[in-house]
């Protein structure tokens, strides 16, 4: 029959040395020098964490990752903010100059969706086209996604790539692939600077 006593023995936890006095015997079932240890408050919560730590560790791992993105996302943004600012851009302007790049260079390589949006800015510093992205972009008979209506939709929808995104703000930042060409049209044996589907001139 257990009793209580050898019941405690159970939790005992080998520490010291401590010899039984005379006449005395180690408890049943231990071997050597031991000491009570029953169970504290602190041990006991330390088991329960333990119980639910890979939970635990799981959720932590998950709200760490979601504010490293939103950092990212934040800093992203910021850096956005200052090229625009540095250029004299205002977002709705960016934003249409994607719009622009997804609807004539969507399916080109990134160097070919950079180089649209070069050839806007390039007209944009010209003193024979109009001085905004807006106007650049607006005038009559320039780009056909104006007139067919692609332009209006892409921004509508804001389905516009991230690769386009980051080709409208390296143009605006000052990248040069087609140098200060001023105009491009698909491929079709004119000379000029080809870049996929598209000729530079």
């Amino acid at each position: 029959m257990r009793t209580k006593a050898s019941r405690a023995w159970r939790v005992i936890a080998r520490t010291a040395q401590v010899s039984p006095g005379r006449g005395e015997r180690w408890p049943r079932g231990t071997s050597g020098p031991v000491r009570w240890a029953m169970p504290s408050a602190a041990s006991r919560a330390m088991r329960r964490h333990r119980a639910v730590g890979p939970r635990a560790s799981s959720k932590l791992g998950l709200a760490m990752g979601r504010s490293r993105a939103a950092a990212e996302a934040a800093a992203q943004a910021a850096m956005v903010d200052a090229i625009l600012a540095q250029n004299g851009v205002s977002r709705q302007e960016y934003d249409l100059l994607a719009a622009l790049i997804q609807c004539e260079a969507g399916g080109e390589s990134y160097i070919g969706q950079v180089a649209v949006g070069n050839v806007v800015m390039n007209r944009v510093e010209s003193s024979n086209h109009p001085n905004t992205i807006s106007e650049v972009i607006y005038a009559a008979g320039q780009f056909s996604p104006v007139r067919n209506g692609s332009l209006s939709r892409t921004l509508s929808s804001g389905n516009i790539s991230a690769s386009c995104r980051q080709a409208a703000l390296e143009a605006i930042a000052g990248s040069e692939p087609v140098g200060d060409k001023l105009y491009f049209r698909r491929v079709n044996g004119r000379s000029g600077q080809v870049i996929g589907n598209h000729v530079f001139y």
